[in-house]
């Protein structure tokens, strides 16, 4: 018998949940796979393009949910987006997603936040691409992921605040943004500096707009766990 998703997700947050926030796994993606939902968790290295593809050959993907990643590669982010797109696949996230992962969640044809008790601490982060190794900030790449997100947004995405969340000054300046209400102290949507992100009071509360006014997700409803589930036996024979 297979672990129900909601099982899968408690685990793989479980699994970072002493980490700091912005501290990533030393390996690859984790993928795992339930009938049609596929479950991504962690850094993304280049060579998880491929491996996202051999699991698109297993069948059919309905959701792609996307949990505790702190980015990575950006090719590897477009080409798995690319795949989304092509294959008409939604997306979700559960906890944090950043950089290049929100990338990938950007892909998805709906996009939602999974409901929960994990909701207050959900956010997607955005900021400008810089090199991995260097901390270098690829002003040249800035453009490329800028009209990325203004398409799948359709144009919703103000791009003053596009602008500030991409044009930083040092690489781990990120903008998060959280569903509205679901965490109050924190607001809907802060741009942290580096170093700030364990200090509500170095982050600054952009308002004025939310996740669903920017077009960052495509509804308001919350996606339920139990909705990810394949059909029991009990169910199928009704």
């Amino acid at each position: 018998m297979k672990p129900s998703i909601y099982k899968l997700l408690s685990a793989l947050t479980l699994s970072l949940s002493a980490l700091p926030c912005m501290v990533s796994p030393a390996s690859a993606m984790t993928m795992l796979r339930s009938n049609d939902t596929l479950i991504l968790f962690g850094k993304i290295e280049a060579s998880d393009l491929q491996r996202f593809h051999r699991n698109l050959s297993g069948g059919p993907v309905k959701h792609v949910v996307l949990t505790e990643s702190p980015g990575g590669d950006m090719g590897a982010a477009y080409g798995i987006s690319h795949l989304i797109t092509q294959r008409k696949i939604n997306t979700a996230v559960r906890g944090s997603c950043y950089s290049a992962c929100a990338i990938i969640f950007m892909a998805g044809i709906e996009r939602q936040m999974l409901a929960g008790k994990d909701l207050a601490r959900t956010s997607l982060g955005f900021h400008g691409p810089h090199n991995k190794e260097t901390l270098e900030i690829s002003v040249e790449a800035i453009p490329k992921l800028k009209e990325w997100l203004l398409n799948a947004t359709q144009g919703k995405f103000p791009e003053e605040l596009l602008d500030r969340a991409l044009f930083i000054k040092q690489a781990n300046d990120m903008m998060f943004f959280y569903y509205p209400g679901a965490n109050a102290s924190k607001g809907n949507i802060r741009f942290c500096n580096a170093g700030s992100l364990e200090n509500p009071r170095k982050c600054n509360n952009i308002e004025g707009h939310d996740i669903l006014s920017v077009g960052i997700l495509t509804t308001p409803e919350l996606l339920q766990v139990e909705s990810l589930e394949p059909p029991t036996s009990d169910s199928q024979n009704r």
